[in-house]
């Protein structure tokens, strides 16, 4: 996948408007003098903006980039979303390209799943032997015919264990570190 600048100025734009609309609350309790509530809001801004942070250190920014397209998607589709990422994955053993096309249909897969006002949980962390991305999508998972087939090929060709579990509404793949 090759960003355009379009694209990286799309997510600018995103983030920018989120963030006003986070300071026009705020502004608007400190006005109407409920400094409690202004404090209890901006303490949940800045644990989005900690969770950001997470996706932004990551050692693989072509991967970082991507989540954030589909943070915006996420958002525009009304899906709440809860990301949680416990790696900068360093030692990733795979080819910026490989990576790519993987996560995207991974994602693409998991927000057609979440479906429009749905939620989905994310999660990144660190195994021993590599990098487990799995999703969460609340409920029983139902997919057109041959939707989890196609990822599942494609993990496949890579050699990136799979799992894909439709009665818990949970799907997996890892991908392996490199060896230092």
């Amino acid at each position: 996948m090759t960003w355009q600048a379009g694209e990286v100025i799309s997510l600018l734009r995103w983030q920018r408007h989120d963030i006003l609309n986070h300071l026009q609350v705020i502004y608007g309790y400190i006005q109407l003098k409920k400094g409690e509530r202004a404090l209890s809001y901006l303490e949940h801004v800045v644990g989005e903006l900690e969770r950001l942070g997470t996706v932004l250190r990551l050692k693989q920014p072509e991967l970082a980039l991507l989540i954030l397209k589909k943070m915006e998607e996420l958002t525009n589709r009304g899906i709440n979303l809860r990301c949680d990422i416990h790696t900068m994955m360093e030692n990733l053993d795979l080819e910026k390209d490989a990576a790519l096309a993987l996560w995207e249909s991974a994602w693409d897969l998991a927000m057609a799943l979440a479906g429009d006002g749905g939620t989905l949980n994310v999660s990144l962390t660190e195994v021993a032997d590599g990098y487990c991305l799995s999703f969460k999508f609340g409920g029983e998972a139902v997919l057109p015919e041959g939707d989890a087939a196609r990822l599942a090929e494609l993990a496949g060709h890579h050699q990136i264990p799979f799992a894909w579990e439709p009665a818990r509404g949970e799907m997996s793949l890892l991908f392996k570190k490199r060896l230092s």
